[in-house]
């Protein structure tokens, strides 16, 4: 059951309804049925490993605090809480992948190696329900969460509906909400509808329409040339950032209307001046896992300096490698490492040549710079992290840079030809995955979208929208509710393209 799809909308209404009308003290069951419910529309023996995994959580937080803090056996049951979701991973994640590595290094050293396994189907969520259930029994361990004794509200905590697919990797303080008594409040319920609207439109009539284009040139990478590339690989910029920013909204609009908050996911991040900046604006629930659960472990920079950069790089391979099995992911994680480490390499170098260059007297000029320097930065990146191959991605990250001459030949071409053809390409009769009729049309919704977006997203950055739009009057708020409602109908492609981050 997907969010962007009739029959969710129908679940939500009967959940939300029900959910105010029952005694509070089985709101707790309703939710847990519902999100059971929810998970098992996917497949329902995806239901089996998520529920191994709540009981073995809750055992070993439950057997941990009983245990003298930091004995040797309170460490055991920890390592048991980390190891079994880390095992399901690599059963159904990463298996088939690092079986294909050793046959891979096997044929280059002219060994032997004919053993074949089965791909298994990769159960929705399981990446982040893993992370979430770790973070769980690691703060039982470390004293600053206690076990949860009621196996219901725990097993809620991990399977609730609005975020167990594609997140946000929620902490252990989403207990505390459930535990809370709160009754139905006007503006939790208008504010979660309207960031639940807010979020279809990203998707729906951003993320979908740009995806058709992404898609044409991805998935036939060698049919266009490289300014092609570019035009794909800044929309895919744009689709990933709305497809999965516009779940996390539904995500959390869905979770505030039953009077629950989960955490923020992005904070505008095309905004950041530098990679690092980046990083602490996207995916911040899993960017945030990963800091306090693998890069302090490591040392985090409380180490001496090589360390540190290891620390670093280590920490980006292994965001390459939770988003997914493949090399392209891998090359995508390694390519953020270097990205950062090269920031560090190079800081005293840039910082004098900003004096010399007087341009610090002019900050609006380089905030821009560097906003537009980050830009160019994840978006070559983006090419790993959408491409179906590493060869498609070297291929196609090589064409980017023969795209911008392509472009400028065309540009400046003695007669209009040219820039028509850059604008005309057709393949099999379509124009970037669009007919020839409704390319046009469709190209200027998705424009007049993104720089609609851009604008909201500036206005956010410097005042709270919601607020602000709660001082205005009635009349001013309705409308522009009916807007993005009428927006949403009128252009979404409601053709139930699933979100990109259910992959991982």
């Amino acid at each position: 059951m997907l969010f962007n799809s009739i029959e969710f909308i129908i679940f939500f209404s009967i959940v939300a309804v029900i959910y105010y009308r029952i005694p509070y003290k089985w709101r707790w069951a309703w939710l847990l049925a519902c999100g059971f419910w929810f998970y098992m529309s996917f497949a329902p023996w995806f239901i089996l490993p998520l529920l191994s995994v709540i009981l073995i959580e809750y055992l070993a937080a439950r057997l941990i605090e009983q245990k003298e803090n930091r004995s040797i056996s309170a460490r055991i049951f920890l390592a048991v809480g980390i190891t079994y979701p880390l095992i399901l991973l690599i059963i159904f994640k990463y298996l088939p992948f690092f079986n294909d590595a050793v046959a891979q290094t096997a044929r280059l050293l002219h060994l032997n190696y004919p053993q074949k396994i089965v791909n298994l189907i990769i159960p929705v969520g399981i990446s982040y329900y893993a992370l979430q259930s770790i973070s769980y029994v690691i703060e039982v361990y470390r004293g600053s969460q206690k076990a949860e004794r009621h196996f219901g509200i725990y097993a809620l905590h991990i399977s609730f509906f609005p975020k167990i697919i594609a997140g946000p990797i929620e902490r252990p303080n989403l207990i505390k909400q459930f535990l809370r008594k709160r009754p139905p409040d006007y503006r939790d319920i208008t504010d979660g509808l309207r960031l639940m609207a807010f979020g279809f439109f990203k998707k729906l009539v951003i993320a979908d329409r740009i995806g058709i284009a992404v898609n044409e040139v991805y998935n036939h990478p060698y049919d266009y040339h490289g300014i092609y590339h570019i035009l794909a690989t800044a929309f895919f910029s744009v689709q990933l950032y709305c497809d999965f920013s516009g779940y996390s909204d539904i995500a959390k609009g869905a979770a505030r209307v039953l009077g629950l908050r989960l955490m923020d996911n992005f904070k505008r991040p095309y905004g950041a001046r530098s990679i690092r900046e980046f990083w602490r604006r996207w995916h911040i629930s899993l960017t945030t896992w990963l800091r306090d659960y693998w890069y302090i472990p490591l040392g985090g920079n409380r180490v001496a300096g090589w360390r540190w950069q290891y620390n670093l790089f280590i920490t980006f391979l292994a965001s390459g490698l939770w988003h997914g099995a493949s090399w392209t992911f891998v090359a995508w994680g390694v390519l953020h490492g270097l990205y950062v480490l090269a920031g560090v390499w190079s800081i005293r170098v840039r910082s004098n040549l900003v004096h010399r260059i007087g341009l610090y007297r002019l900050p609006r000029l380089y905030r821009g710079l560097q906003v537009s320097v980050t830009c160019i930065l994840v978006g070559f990146a983006w090419i790993f992290f959408r491409a179906d191959t590493l060869s498609d991605a070297l291929y196609m990250a090589r064409q980017v840079f023969t795209g911008a001459g392509d472009f400028l030949s065309m540009l400046f071409a003695d007669d209009a030809a040219g820039l028509r053809a850059l604008f005309n390409i057709a393949r099999d009769n379509t124009i970037l995955g669009f007919s020839r009729e409704t390319y046009r049309p469709e190209m200027l919704i998705a424009l007049v979208s993104i720089i609609s977006l851009g604008i909201i997203s500036t206005v956010q950055e410097r005042t709270n929208a919601g607020e602000a739009l709660l001082k205005k009057g009635a009349f001013v708020r309705w409308s522009l509710y009916y807007l993005l409602a009428s927006a949403v109908l009128f252009f979404g492609m409601f053709t139930k393209e699933q979100f990109i981050y259910f992959r991982f």
